[in-house]
């Protein structure tokens, strides 16, 4: 079985895999495709024979909704932790060309990835991480289209301060990591969902509430 659900806030794709185990009382669960905590939107479960095709669907090209917040930094690259001020005099939406393409990118210290048998952002969380000797890889963003800009008020190490967002839709390749788009932008991810996954759209999605046997 394919399943195109909707992971909610606060939810690990872990959790989903999970409840999803447990509502359809199924052994063999999988999802294609890890979603931060923080993170909501498209993920795709597979069950029974359907988990073979993991790889096929986590090789899908993505598309997210991110807001980005201007001159904020901090160790997550998004607001799990309080924020940071930055000094930053970039023009957002020139740097932002530079990044559509075939680009590299540096993998964020808190992330799952594993590197010689150790958890990133389990390291990072001891304090074991040099950010100079990230891994890198190579990704494609495809395009990034401006949606919104707006000011809010978010809590930082200084208070409470008026922050620009960049509301941004980005069509990119598997692998991309949207937090270290924002890392590189002189800005935090303020919040992410993941619209589609290849053909699996967002609007067409269930939340693991609405499954039943």
């Amino acid at each position: 079985m394919i399943l195109n659900i909707f992971k909610e806030k606060n939810w690990t794709s872990f959790d989903v895999v999970a409840k999803v185990r447990g509502i359809l009382g199924e052994k063999k669960v999988g999802h294609a495709g890890t979603l931060d905590p923080l993170a909501e939107g498209v993920l795709i479960v597979l069950t029974g024979k359907d988990t073979k095709g993991q790889s096929e669907f986590m090789g899908m090209e993505k598309e997210y909704v991110a807001e980005f917040g201007l001159g904020l930094d901090s160790k997550t690259y998004d607001l799990e932790v309080l924020p940071h001020t930055v000094d930053s005099n970039i023009n957002f939406e020139e740097k932002l060309k530079k990044y559509v393409g075939r680009i590299k990118q540096k993998v964020p210290p808190y992330s799952a990835l594993k590197v010689k048998g150790k958890t990133l952002y389990k390291e990072a969380r001891k304090g074991n991480i040099d950010e100079t000797k990230l891994p890198v890889k190579e990704i494609t963003i495809h395009r990034i289209d401006i949606l919104d800009k707006y000011e809010v008020e978010l809590e930082t190490d200084l208070g409470f301060k008026v922050v620009s967002i960049v509301k941004a839709k980005i069509v990119c390749s598997s692998g991309t990591y949207i937090r270290s788009l924002a890392h590189d932008l002189d800005s935090v991810l303020v919040s992410l969902v993941r619209t589609r996954i290849g053909d699996y759209k967002v609007e067409d999605s269930v939340r693991v509430s609405e499954l039943k046997r």
